[in-house]
């Protein structure tokens, strides 16, 4: 397990379906670490979401993907989760919120990718902390909202 890592900058907060099969969601935060070396993504915990998904290594591992990066396993799980936080600045889903704010990620794991990916040469995953504590509510509703709908 990595040491906790915190920073301030721009945070991406977005929306998560993880598990089509269960309709599971999430709240995941997206932000860099190093100059943009490190990636960091991180759960949003919302209390009484039952479907978080925990270790967002095991999460790109059940997604199942073939051979798209190189690498170890893990270095591959490493690449998805850089794509996925990459790819939500980039592909906005409905109720995504970026700030710029203090942060900090427990519960990780970190692993050295083979070559850059999305211009990360490492991936920091857990589970992240905003300092602000309104954007943190906010955060959660993206979640509770679709929640209470189900």
């Amino acid at each position: 397990m990595a040491k906790p890592l915190t920073g301030h900058g721009r945070v991406t907060v977005f929306p998560f379906l993880h598990d089509w099969e269960t309709g599971s969601r999430c709240v995941l935060a997206y932000t860099t670490a190093d100059s943009g070396l490190t990636a960091v993504l991180g759960v949003i915990p919302v209390e009484g979401n039952v479907h978080e998904p925990g270790d967002l290594f095991s999460l790109a591992a059940r997604h199942h993907f073939i051979g798209e990066w190189k690498g170890s396993h893990e270095q591959r799980c490493g690449c998805w989760l850089a794509c996925t936080g990459s790819g939500s600045r980039t592909v906005r889903k409905p109720g995504t919120i970026d700030a710029e704010v203090g942060w900090s990620v427990d519960m990780a794991r970190v692993v050295d990718l083979d070559s850059p990916y999305y211009g990360h040469q490492r991936v920091y995953a857990g589970r992240i902390t905003l300092d602000d504590e309104e954007l943190m509510e906010q955060a959660r509703a993206l979640v509770t909202g679709s929640l209470t709908a189900a």
